[in-house]
């Protein structure tokens, strides 16, 4: 059984609205930009990144509103893309060809 921990808050009313943060998510996200983040803020950046920004395991579809349904199958590309590159092995992702 995999568990799962609690969301910061409770579901956005507007699925539109800018993703939730707190003092240590900005921190983190201001040192990666700097250069001088430490490891535990360089983590802490990605995964706000990844489920609070581009909240990409969050449900997209928004009955009735399409557009905002592209919207944030939009944002989930972002976390995809992102994790793509974490995940998959490099060789896999090089356009280089690795001579023996």
């Amino acid at each position: 059984m995999t568990l799962h921990s609690p969301r910061r808050s409770a579901p956005k009313s507007n699925p539109l609205a800018p993703a939730s943060y707190d003092d240590l998510d900005v921190e983190a996200i201001k040192a990666v930009a700097a250069g001088n983040a430490s490891e535990g803020q360089q983590k802490r950046a990605l995964h706000w990144i990844v489920h609070q920004a581009a909240m990409t395991f969050d449900e997209p579809f928004v009955p009735g509103q399409q557009d905002v349904s592209d919207h944030l199958t939009g944002r989930m590309n972002v976390g995809r893309q992102i994790l793509k590159l974490v995940n998959v092995p490099i060789h896999q992702l090089t356009k280089t060809e690795r001579k023996s």
